[in-house]
């Protein structure tokens, strides 16, 4: 807008009211006629007080004489997801983003009120308020406020489902179909269910409980709990099932069990290898070629084979812990290699900074991940480390281990229970064997 105050004096007005301008067209005129327009038109902030003496000396232009502050209209909040790793092809075939416990997997920033404007009249202009984003969280997830933002933080482990305006951690996550070689690697944070068969040689890394209703060919499957397949584990021998807790299965053809604490294979094994921390059961199930071996115990119904190959027993703490024993050592040698060529990588990226070698952002974000890496490796070979010690602590107690078969024991059994090896020299029905002072027991059962 335009005010005209005086004869050959012309006021303008921004149309937002933040800059004022003057326009002089006489050259007769003095600062203080130029001062008393203003004042007349009620500009009153942000004047510059040689804007008059320019506007003086240049007739007839538009000259800037006031500026005001501006207001800063407030930002929308947002959502900052943060992820640990990306999911891989096959977890996001499947919709799985995996969080675990204590970790931050995103942050709510909350808006920006913005500032306060003064126009040109001295009058103060509000700002515009960002909008809040609202997120709805589950049970299971943890918020932690401060000034600036909420930062959401998982309580368990599981599967992150986000919707537009919502979050929930999902502990057990249902596969209703099957998993396949072309689906990679697969990990989950949660306990994982197939409804389907796992085929060919997938692999899966759980944390937490793996129940397949169907099949597992010569799949990897490493659990961090119980592991339960209903139907069979049958493949050329690739296959390994690697549980901290139990594993429960139909039918073992070929392939390699460890646990943690016990297995159970309600009908057949044959040529497997079967190695479990306190038992291995199989109340009615036939357990042909391979070795077993066990902690604590093992009751199987039916024991080799009349014109089958020798089917290997092994019971007892020295049996699992050397071998044990053999595979902590030769993960701590790979682990040390993998840690030596870390540092050789470090050294060339430090030997770069010192030397001023166009080191650059991005040497130094890979530098600090090159350290993190380091750091979790020397700890896992740490952990690794007391776990040998451990072993190596207990390898020389014996216990009160008992090899039960509850119906035939075919003479292609070689039996060693704590150390103590010996071949049948008949089959035998219903029998319990057990070691003491360096000898084999045996006793028919009632």
């Amino acid at each position: 807008m335009t005010d005209v105050i005086a004869k050959g004096i012309r006021v303008e007005i921004s149309q937002d009211g933040y800059e004022a301008y003057i326009v002089v067209d006489e050259s007769d005129l003095q600062p203080s006629d130029i001062q008393a327009a203003l004042e007349t038109s009620g500009v009153v902030y942000g004047l510059d007080s040689n804007s008059a003496f320019e506007a003086l000396n240049n007739l007839g232009k538009q000259v800037l004489v006031a500026s005001g502050s501006r207001h800063t209209d407030g930002n929308d909040g947002w959502f900052e997801r943060i992820k640990k790793r990306e999911e891989t092809d096959g977890e996001a075939k499947f919709g799985i983003s995996n969080v675990y416990a204590g970790e931050t997997f995103g942050i709510i920033h909350k808006p920006s009120p913005g500032s306060v404007g003064v126009d040109v009249y001295g009058k103060k202009i509000q700002p515009k308020s960002g909008k809040s984003i609202n997120i709805f969280t589950g049970p299971n997830i943890k918020r932690v406020e401060s000034e600036d933002l909420i930062s959401l933080e998982a309580m368990v482990d599981g599967n992150l489902k986000m919707g537009s305006a919502s979050a929930e951690i999902i502990t057990e996550y249902v596969i209703r179909g099957d998993i396949d070689y072309s689906d990679g690697e697969i990990e989950f944070a949660g306990s994982l269910k197939i409804l389907g068969d796992v085929k060919g040689s997938g692999s899966l890394k759980v944390k937490h409980d793996v129940y397949v209703q169907g099949s597992v060919e010569d799949a990897r499957i490493i659990a961090g709990g119980t592991v339960k397949i209903k139907g069979s584990f049958v493949g050329r021998g690739d296959g390994l099932i690697r549980a901290a807790g139990d594993v429960e299965l139909n039918v073992v053809l070929n392939q390699m069990i460890e646990s943690g604490s016990s297995i159970t294979v309600i009908k057949e094994c044959v040529n497997a290898h079967l190695i479990a921390t306190e038992d291995i059961v199989g109340h009615n199930a036939t357990v042909m070629g391979g070795v077993v071996t066990a902690g604590n115990r093992i009751e199987i119904r039916t024991l080799g084979g009349e014109l089958y190959s020798t089917t290997k027993v092994k019971l007892g703490t020295l049996e699992l812990l050397t071998e044990d024993i053999f595979a902590i050592n030769k993960e701590i040698d790979l682990q040390k290699k993998a840690s030596e060529q870390l540092k050789n990588e470090i050294y060339l990226l430090v030997r770069d900074r010192i030397d001023n070698n166009n080191f650059t952002n991005e040497k130094a974000n890979l530098l600090k991940l090159l350290q993190t890496r380091l750091q979790e490796q020397n700890e896992s070979i740490k952990q690794l480390t007391e776990r040998k010690q451990d072993a190596s602590a207990v390898i020389s107690r014996k216990r009160n281990c008992t090899l039960t078969v509850l119906g035939n024991l075919h003479q292609s059994v070689v039996v060693e229970i704590n150390g103590v090896r010996f071949a049948l020299k008949q089959s035998y029905n219903n029998v319990t064997f057990q070691e003491s002072k360096g000898e084999i027991i045996r006793t028919n059962n009632l």
